[in-house]
């Protein structure tokens, strides 16, 4: 299975964990997930599914992603 790259997504999930001093695994703890699904997202080699991309927003308290695709590529675990 190949994944295609989103780095704007990715970028934007590193800026967004960085500006509130969240560690890769502060994340992934919240997410119920592993450091390596996370690190995935940041690279642009996977998206959050649905489930998580909804966490995300709830943990980095925005309304929406702006502009970026939630759709699942790949499965994230």
């Amino acid at each position: 299975m190949t994944a295609q790259n989103n780095p704007p997504l990715g970028e934007e999930l590193r800026d967004r964990r960085q500006t509130r001093g969240l560690h890769q695994m502060e994340v992934a703890a919240n997410l119920e997930t592993t450091t390596a699904v996370v690190a995935a997202w940041e690279d642009g080699d996977r998206v959050p599914s649905d489930e998580h991309a909804a966490a995300l927003v709830e943990l980095f308290g925005e309304s929406e992603q702006s502009g970026s695709s939630t759709e699942p590529r790949t499965s994230d675990g």
